[in-house]
């Protein structure tokens, strides 16, 4: 069994990430929507290392977003 939530960032851009149950490790798998995963030794614990994953990598994307759209805007001036 596993539980999904979602995460908003400071955007407003929603993202998915999801915690499972223990396993036979006694640890507590968690992925995200954006490709990240990893184990933790609590529930808890996944929650916050999927969320800070999320934070990152929505970071880089509104990052790369916001060089995509400066340079479609900038103007190249050239010396003669």
């Amino acid at each position: 069994m596993s539980q999904s939530f979602t995460f908003i960032d400071v955007a407003g851009n929603r993202a998915e990430y999801t915690v499972s149950d223990k396993d036979h490790h006694a640890e507590f798998p968690w992925s995200t929507d954006h490709g990240d995963h990893g184990i933790a030794p609590s529930s808890h614990e996944a929650q916050c290392r999927a969320r800070t994953a999320l934070k990152d990598s929505m970071a880089a994307n509104r990052r790369s977003d916001e060089a995509t759209e400066l340079g479609k805007y900038s103007v190249r001036w050239r010396s003669r």
